[in-house]
């Protein structure tokens, strides 16, 4: 009886390593590149009722589109991350080995309804990203805590996203919709343990719009999203080890965004948007397995981000797209992970686009600088959950460089 105990206890202590860190890694690396107008606008675009792009942000636009609309793209996204642990004996230079390219595909079709009620539908990958450290990357995971040591983790997922927007009259409009999260793959490995999940959640969505002479006024909530979460442990590689069934449970925050888009001239149009997000969801994590029940602390805080974007018509046909955002950083000092090695950002976008017969093809790029972390605990690592401790003492640095293509039409 002593071996399955100890075993257990070891699992227990790695899952709370893992999940608890790995949830927040999904929160830390939202994706709200949900189209080609929206990267090249550094995701500027809740309150324009001209750009298709537009409606997988705020659904209330649809009611000022009296066509059939279609947008289809795909953003690549490349990401870079290293730390350097040299402030640790037998630390140094240590670059991820996890993929470091995706693809990410969106889609979104709109149609009028009858008299003012519009239906849409999107489907995107809200959340995602990877990142995989090699042995030995942070040397206070040496001896038995050798096991602990994050590896890879991983979140694939989509949203489904089912809309009605409705015409008060010529100036408002008001939509609500649903939001139904598929995580399809969450893989959040140590060194010695494949920990594996998948589940799905349900939320909503309200947008609303008021457009005024030269101004439109837009907002947009998603609530939070709750999600059971089924996985196996496999710690066939500890001696004595075995495979344990686990569930957990996790909440994706709920997002508000609201923005004021002004036409300052015929050509140029110019957005400001303010987004918050409550990242405070992610508080505790419990998870249930074959010992007893264990809970993690993440305490991550709410952000806000400020987005600014604009698009300047220099033909009928041909637009340019240029953004700016500032995003704050949800995590905190007192859970860090290196799993989730975030800080504050700021995003530089630029895109084009162009009508060839009745299709508009589309493309931007968008470069995202993340700030340096360098990260000094007070707390040393005994053992267990590593979050906030000297384990993960060192610098931190990343960027991501996105590229997005697609089309656009109406019919």
């Amino acid at each position: 009886m002593q071996q399955p105990n100890k075993k257990y206890t070891l699992l227990g202590a790695a899952i709370i390593t893992t999940l608890g860190i790995s949830s927040a890694h999904a929160a830390g690396f939202r994706l709200p590149e949900v189209s080609v107008l929206v990267t090249g606008t550094s995701n500027a675009l809740v309150a324009n009722t001209d750009e298709l792009g537009a409606l997988p942000y705020n659904p209330a636009n649809m009611a000022f589109h009296d066509k059939n609309g279609l947008v289809a793209g795909v953003t690549y996204i490349g990401y870079d991350l290293k730390v350097d642990t040299s402030v640790q004996p037998g630390g140094g230079p240590t670059d991820s080995i996890g993929e470091d390219s995706f693809l990410v595909p969106n889609i979104y079709a709109m149609a009028p309804g009858y008299g003012n009620v519009s239906f849409g539908i999107g489907i995107n990958a809200p959340f995602g990203l990877e990142t995989s450290w090699p042995a030995g990357t942070f040397p206070k995971f040496a001896g038995p805590a050798a096991a602990l040591e994050p590896e890879l983790s991983r979140i694939n997922m989509i949203n489904i996203n089912p809309n009605f927007a409705y015409k008060i009259d010529d100036t408002t409009s008001l939509a609500v919709g649903l939001d139904i999260y598929d995580l399809r793959d969450l893989r959040f490995n140590t060194q010695a343990l494949k920990v594996s999940g998948t589940g799905t959640g349900l939320g909503w969505n309200i947008g609303f719009t008021k457009k005024f002479a030269t101004v439109n006024l837009g907002l947009s909530y998603r609530s939070r999203v709750d999600t059971d979460i089924s996985g196996v442990v496999d710690g066939s590689a500890l001696p004595g080890g075995g495979t344990s069934a686990a569930e957990t449970a996790t909440t994706f925050p709920d997002m508000l965004q609201f923005g004021a888009y002004w036409q300052a001239t015929d050509k140029l149009g110019v957005e400001l948007d303010a987004e918050y997000t409550g990242w405070s969801s992610f508080d505790k994590i419990e998870i249930t397995w074959a010992g007893p029940t264990i809970t993690s602390t993440n305490n991550w805080q709410d952000t806000w981000a400020l987005r600014l974007g604009g698009i300047y018509a220099f033909t009928p046909k041909t637009k340019l797209l240029l953004g700016y955002s500032f995003d704050e950083t949800a995590q905190t000092q007192e859970y860090f992970s290196a799993r989730v090695p975030d800080n504050e950002r700021q995003l530089f976008s630029i895109g084009v686009t162009h009508e060839v017969a009745g299709w508009n093809l589309e493309a931007a790029y968008m470069y995202v600088d993340i700030d340096d972390r360098t990260y000094t605990a007070d707390k040393t690592f005994t053992g267990g959950e590593a979050n906030g401790t000297d384990a993960y003492d060192g610098t931190y640095e990343s960027s991501v460089n996105l590229l997005s293509v697609g089309v656009s039409t109406k019919f």
